[in-house]
């Protein structure tokens, strides 16, 4: 079964669908498309940087997020910089 991607004009409509109920009634039209296209913007650089470390895992050059030391690197940075719980 051959699915479409959806047109630009319904991704915007889902889009205006989406700024209408988190409270955006109050952009005009203008607003409205320039908020859109800097969405499209930003979701473009996520992507490339999604595929960018895809191919970094295709490589081989990825390992197992270790959420432990993260957090605890993190801890040492914030404690470096004088910010603490």
């Amino acid at each position: 079964m051959a699915t479409s991607l959806p047109t630009e004009v319904e991704v915007f409509h889902r889009f205006l669908g989406e700024a209408i109920r988190d409270g955006g009634r109050e952009m005009t039209v203008e607003e409205s498309v320039a908020e859109f296209r800097a969405y499209q913007k930003e979701l473009a650089r996520f992507h490339e940087g999604l595929e960018t470390s895809l191919d970094q895992a295709r490589r081989g050059e990825a390992k197992p997020l270790d959420a432990e030391a993260l957090k605890n690197e993190i801890r040492r940075e914030l404690r470096d910089e004088g910010v603490t719980d």
